[in-house]
């Protein structure tokens, strides 16, 4: 795993986005080339360089935003072609905009745009699915992984067991388990049991036997550490991490069920400075006034079809709750009926609610149903990028159920976030905890770096509909 600016990223996924941009760089470098034939004169090695490397950026940038790049994609065949090709679709006119920019030197060398461009996507649609079919061969790989030692053989082991194998995609391979003691269940397959009070090397010979880069504490029992064997590891330069530590970074979310307050006290993170909050806030309004900008021929045709279906309110406003646990109203367009909650209290939303209505379906689904909200950013109660905001009730309900919930407030809520593109739409107490867990990821790890990757996700969860209601 590589650490840039608090976001880990697998190595494996580093060197795929890398190779891809080379491979599409380069193609539409010879493309212009080709293209060119008897008018290759014109054309200047620089500029040449220059088209190629924008359009080619440009290219997996778009890929990076439907998700080409999650695990889970890579490993589908289907999905993972069914996204390039929608990816290549979609840089359509981004492609016809850079030719149209690059006309004075690179259009004259282009005979026929529209058969050139065809000619690109297809050799970039065959280079890609041949890279990626390779890549397939090779990404779940030991080459790939490194090989850790798990100190432990209880219940935090065995969620380390079942972290290395899950459907998205493992970084790691634990080589052996190893209990001290008799604080942990007996040993089972793939287990070392090791005598505590040994202090011969044991462990350390074992790292090193087994190619091991890290060793995991992961007791169930804290006074069950070998703190000697550890020491003596570290000191030999193998890296030593907490339980907690290491699920965050594998995981990219904070595990409640082991959450401890001097975990959140003591680790790295909740370090923002006033140039990291400026930089937001300037985030916040160039993306929100852009957003409202782009959108606003979307914004009147909403406003005309929600008038126009039962001739209701064509906004809603709620009370929500914000930084460190202020209140202020949130704008949405209506998508549900005028009567909602006229039965009952708040509630969740449901699969297939009858409340909302058609026109709100469809808003919700591709969230059109939020962009009112980013008058709310604008004016300082929302980021663009953090927690959702939920209403008082659940706040209080939920503070009450999950330890930790109100920790969530410490940074300003979103319009999108980390849990909006990494869990599905929390509609019960189960979600409401696995979102928890990656919004105390995002509000320890936040930085300018992961509000931009989550902006480009967020174009991904738009397009295919993931979590709405």
């Amino acid at each position: 795993m590589l650490k840039v600016r608090g976001l880990f990223v697998p190595v494996r996924t580093v060197a795929l986005l890398l190779s891809e941009v080379l491979i599409t760089c380069t193609a539409f470098y010879f493309f212009v080339i080709l293209s060119a034939g008897h008018d290759i004169g014109a054309l200047t090695f620089g500029l040449s360089v220059q088209f190629a490397v924008v359009l080619g950026s440009l290219t997996v940038l778009m890929m990076v935003a439907v998700g080409l790049y999650n695990y889970a994609t890579l490993i589908d065949y289907r999905a993972m072609v069914s996204r390039v090709v929608l990816a290549l679709a979609l840089e359509g006119p981004i492609i016809f905009a850079a030719t149209f920019l690059y006309r004075d030197s690179v259009w004259p060398a282009i005979p026929a745009w529209s058969i050139w461009y065809l000619e690109v996507i297809v050799a970039l649609l065959s280079c890609l699915v041949i890279t990626r079919a390779i890549f397939l061969l090779i990404a779940d790989t030991r080459a790939w992984k490194r090989r850790v030692i798990v100190v432990g053989a209880g219940e935090r082991a065995d969620r380390i067991r079942a972290l290395s194998e899950r459907g998205s995609g493992g970084n790691f391979v634990p080589a052996a388990f190893v209990a001290f003691g008799t604080n942990e269940p007996h040993p089972g397959e793939w287990t070392v049991a090791l005598d505590e009070g040994r202090d011969d090397g044991a462990l350390y010979q074992l790292a090193w036997r087994c190619g091991a880069t890290e060793i995991v504490v992961a007791t169930d029992d804290r006074r069950g550490v070998p703190v000697k064997p550890l020491l003596e590891c570290k000191a030999r330069g193998i890296a030593v991490t907490e339980f907690l530590t290491f699920c965050e970074r594998e995981s990219g979310r904070v595990d409640l069920d082991a959450l401890r307050p001097s975990w959140l006290i003591y680790s790295d993170g909740f370090r923002v400075s006033w140039a990291a909050r400026a930089v937001k806030r300037a985030f916040d309004i160039v993306v929100s006034a852009a957003m409202l900008v782009l959108t606003l021929p979307l914004l009147v045709l909403t406003c005309v079809a929600i008038k126009l279906e039962d001739g209701g309110p064509i906004f809603y406003s709620q009370e929500r709750v914000g930084l460190f646990g202020t209140r202020f109203t949130v704008h949405k367009f209506r998508s549900m009926r005028p009567d909602a909650e006229a039965a009952g209290g708040p509630q969740w939303a449901a699969k297939r609610d009858a409340r909302v209505t058609y026109v709100g379906w469809f808003i919700r689904k591709v969230r059109i149903d939020e962009l009112p909200q980013l008058g709310n950013v604008l004016k300082g109660d929302m980021s663009f990028i953090g927690p959702r905001p939920e209403r008082p009730y659940f706040v209080d309900k939920l503070g009450e159920l999950i330890p930790f919930y109100g920790e969530r407030h410490a940074v300003k809520p979103g319009i999108t976030g980390w849990a909006q593109i990494s869990a599905p739409y929390g509609a019960s107490l189960h979600d409401a905890r696995k979102k928890l867990s990656y919004d105390l990821y995002y509000v320890k790890n936040h930085n300018l770096l992961l509000d931009i990757i989550i902006l480009i996700q967020t174009v991904r969860v738009i397009l295919f509909g993931e979590g709405a209601r």
